[in-house]
């Protein structure tokens, strides 16, 4: 058993609820069967999740979460619409999250019904799906990136950028957050993010279904990621050879204000003297492996979220 220091505690939500949205429907649905009729309900402009998906996004004035402009032409029809459809399913935790399929599907279907336009209601995404979704089949074709999104905004003081997950608390998982990354990483560090997410939603699963009637689980606080979880998480090469320690701490969330993080953090004392994470602003020490500054063709990294790409390769 590890030690109380070495672990976070996560509560295992009872219930899970998928949301999609067919926004600015031409009209009413008539050709889909009563069963996906029973997830579906009109709402006003006004109503959850509408404001967030046609307002401005975290990090341009200009942008909607999905990255549209907040005056293009299919931002305006939603804006304006008279009312709109939201499909929710509920589920669980445990493996297989079908809810998150069966809301995706029924939207699907209905926005090629009613002629409306389809958001991911976690996300933002217009038309996230080239098709309808696929029930899940196992764990091992899971990709993270297919259903987690990753939200940039501008750091506070300009110090480089924090990346939000988004997606996570629908599959049962906080969302993971990480501050402070350089322009120049941010998309090599989207793809460790949903890297991680895959590796801790697997571990969810297998524990649930040892145990499915839990009420919380304990994780490890450091959390070994390969860059064969980050390319499995975003169907990419699952066959890359390296590998990084990742550190979390849980960030509890308060019921009106910011919700439960897992923030990613400087590894822990004993894995920064080893060299292999300098901390921020500090230079490399001399024993930074050689192998990894070689294979990275760059000077040696100089904060551990640098050194976590090199040794991730990504």
């Amino acid at each position: 058993m590890r030690g109380m220091d070495e672990t976070l505690v996560l509560p295992v939500p009872a219930r899970l609820r998928a949301v999609c949205l067919v926004a600015a429907p031409l009209g009413m649905p008539v050709g889909i069967g009563s069963g996906a009729l029973a997830l579906v309900e009109p709402v006003a402009a006004g109503v959850p999740p509408l404001p967030w998906l046609t307002g401005p996004s975290g990090h341009c004035a200009r942008c909607v979460p999905g990255g549209l402009d907040v005056d293009a032409p299919l931002v305006r029809r939603i804006r304006e619409a008279d009312f709109h459809l939201r499909v929710s399913a509920l589920g669980d935790a445990c493996w297989p999250p079908s809810h998150v399929t069966e809301a995706a599907a029924v939207g699907f279907e209905l926005a090629e019904e009613t002629g409306g336009i389809l958001l991911d209601a976690v996300t933002g995404d217009v038309d996230p799906w080239a098709g309808p979704p696929e029930p899940f089949d196992v764990p091992e074709g899971f990709a993270a990136a297919e259903w987690v999104g990753v939200h940039a905004a501008p750091g506070p003081r300009g110090r480089g950028w924090t990346l939000t997950t988004a997606g996570l608390t629908v599959l049962g998982l906080p969302e993971l957050r990480v501050a402070r990354i350089p322009a120049a990483l941010r998309r090599s560090w989207a793809d460790v993010l949903c890297g991680l997410a895959q590796v801790l939603l697997r571990a969810q699963w297998a524990d649930l279904e040892e145990a499915p009637g839990c009420a919380f689980r304990e994780i490890p606080a450091e959390v070994r990621l390969t860059a064969a979880d980050v390319g499995r998480a975003t169907a990419g090469c699952p066959h890359g050879a390296g590998s990084a320690l990742l550190r979390l701490r849980l960030d509890p969330g308060t019921p009106n204000g910011p919700p439960t993080r897992l923030t990613i953090v400087a590894p822990s004392e004993r894995h920064a003297a080893d060299g292999a994470y300098p901390p921020d602003g500090h230079p490399p020490r001399s024993t930074f492996p050689d192998d990894v500054i070689a294979r990275a063709d760059t000077p040696p990294p100089r904060s551990w979220r640098e050194a976590v790409i090199t040794q991730l390769n990504c």
